[in-house]
């Protein structure tokens, strides 16, 4: 079966435009899948544009914005992997230009921005996704699986941790450029906690901090998010401390979960070899012992299971195809992505980087 490649420009040849875009197509392309191939690529360094030019056959290399827009070179579908700031403005250009488009994260600077996205992409009938990648991770819909099983109980309390520490200087340090880690890094920490918070938010309190990095963007970034199911997530992603701690921590009512490596550790109890405890209204306690009255032996059962179940495989760029050229559902849609921006904007009021 024949497959109708779509022409693909790349927007910015940077760490993710060229590193993980151009070379992810250009290794789809190898393997014998040439679902996407690079017609054009923006970018404002000479160098970059002759290596792109020579990579992909027949590719355009374009050094102005709107050169490009007026020529495309047969591009029918754009990614969008500049510096964070000009993702919304680049975004609606292409898109009134007659795109698809794909953003990399941040999808916007704001809600506003991101309304406006969509509406765009509404009005020119064109498929706008966010590279929101993490989403496909095994790891994640494994651990939904688990959640859902029961096995923990009622979960009501999930903990993601990520930490370096590692000093920065480049442009994502930088608040005129969108700089920072709640928007550079975050995005991806948040769509997935979002998905297992299983609820609309309620409320997010955000603590941020510069500490290590250049610039005047927070390198430190500590959020809550409670759910209207009461359900809430700690988030933690730094670049200012060099120890290791669980990625996945959940706490449930029949149990805990923690992430060592590629396993899943859990131990919990059995509902049904657990006695109903009441609570005892007796001033006095017995020998002055925290604890059950008349002790209690919990029965732990520990179970270690693989985090990447290969069930939960999912590929991007494959939905993407699915979506544009067969018009499957569109995997990442840009109203999910809306809701992770609110995030960020309530975890930025009451701090300095508001």
């Amino acid at each position: 079966m024949s497959v109708k490649p779509i022409k693909t420009a790349i927007a910015g040849l940077g760490r993710a435009g060229w590193n993980i875009h151009g070379r992810g197509i250009l290794s789809r392309r190898q393997a014998g899948k040439l679902d996407f191939e690079v017609v054009a690529v923006i970018d404002p360094m000479d160098e970059r544009l002759k290596e792109a030019e020579t990579t992909f056959p027949g590719c355009k290399g374009f050094k102005d914005w709107q050169t490009f827009l007026k020529e495309k070179n047969g591009a029918e579908f754009i990614v969008i992997a500049t510096q964070s700031v000009d993702h919304g403005p680049m975004s609606m250009d292409a898109l009134k230009a007659g795109l698809h488009v794909m953003t990399e994260k941040p999808m916007a600077m704001s809600v506003k921005e991101a309304d406006k996205m969509i509406a765009t992409a509404k009005k020119a009938k064109r498929i706008m996704t966010i590279h929101q990648n993490r989403r496909c991770d095994a790891d994640l819909h494994h651990l939904v699986h688990i959640i859902k099983s029961g096995i923990l109980g009622k979960v009501f309390m999930i903990k993601q941790y990520g930490s370096n520490f590692a000093r920065r200087n480049d442009w994502q340090t930088l608040r005129k450029f969108g700089g920072g880690t709640l928007n550079n890094t975050c995005p991806h920490t948040i769509d997935q906690l979002l998905l297992l918070l299983d609820s609309p938010v309620e409320s997010v309190w955000g603590d941020l901090q510069a500490c290590v990095t250049a610039g005047d963007a927070e390198d430190h970034v500590k959020v809550l998010i409670r759910g209207k199911n009461g359900r809430v997530i700690d988030m933690e992603v730094t670049s200012a401390y060099n120890f290791s701690q669980p990625h996945w921590q959940v706490m449930g009512t029949l149990g805990s979960l923690r992430s060592e490596g590629d396993e899943f550790v859990i131990k919990h109890l059995d509902p049904k070899k657990l006695p109903k405890l009441k609570a005892v209204a007796s001033k006095a306690v017995p020998d002055r012992k925290y604890g059950v009255i008349g002790g209690e032996q919990l029965e732990w059962q520990e179970t270690r299971v693989k985090a990447k179940d290969p069930k939960f495989e999912v590929n991007f760029y494959d939905r993407l195809y699915d979506s544009i050229r067969n018009k499957k559902k569109l995997f990442v849609t840009p109203e999910s992505v809306r809701d992770q921006l609110r995030v960020i904007e309530l975890a930025r009021k009451g701090t300095k980087f508001n």
